[in-house]
């Protein structure tokens, strides 16, 4: 039976690697970078590590390759977009994550979420739309797919979508 690790009062627990992937650190081999309770950005945040924002931060966050936690204190006012973002606070903006969005039960969110992976804990708090499609770039290669040209007995058919649309329809007999 399955039982869920409590972890230790007073400290913040983080998302963990997905499955089967061992744990990671950033290139330096250090631990993630911490926007402490204490502390409030306005502006964009970027880097190239992981990140736990306990704070306050109005703007954005971008960290593509790097897992992004907001901890039960952090309260976000930004779009968030990397590898693996984990939610205990509270963020308002839309979620971009390339691996995995893990919503913890403290969590509260305000927007769009877009990943292949989604958690949602019981007791976590979501409003907005969640688009699991593959990513964009395969969603491009798609839609470039969808609109080659298409061959008909007798004759040529319209070759994207537009064309299809605003040609008239004839019943096949």
């Amino acid at each position: 039976m399955w039982k869920k690790d409590e972890g230790q009062p007073g400290k913040p627990t983080t998302a963990s690697a997905p499955s089967g992937a061992p744990s990671r650190t950033n290139a330096a081999g250090s631990a993630r970078a911490t926007i402490g309770p204490s502390i409030s950005i306005r502006g964009d945040v970027t880097g190239s590590e992981d990140l736990l924002i306990q704070g306050q931060v109005d703007g954005s966050v971008t960290l593509e390759l790097h897992e992004v936690t907001v901890g039960g204190e952090g309260r976000v006012k930004a779009g968030i977009t990397g590898r693996v973002i984990a939610v205990e606070g509270s963020v308002e903006g839309d979620l971009i994550a390339q691996e995995q969005i893990v919503l913890r039960a403290t969590a509260h969110v305000l927007g769009d979420l877009r990943t292949p992976r989604l958690v949602l804990e019981d007791g976590a708090t979501f409003r907005g739309l969640v688009d699991m499609s593959a990513a964009q770039k395969n969603d491009e290669a798609a839609n470039s797919a969808s609109e080659a040209a298409i061959e008909i007995k007798g004759g040529k058919a319209p070759t994207t979508r537009k064309a299809m649309a605003d040609t008239p329809k004839r019943a096949a007999i």
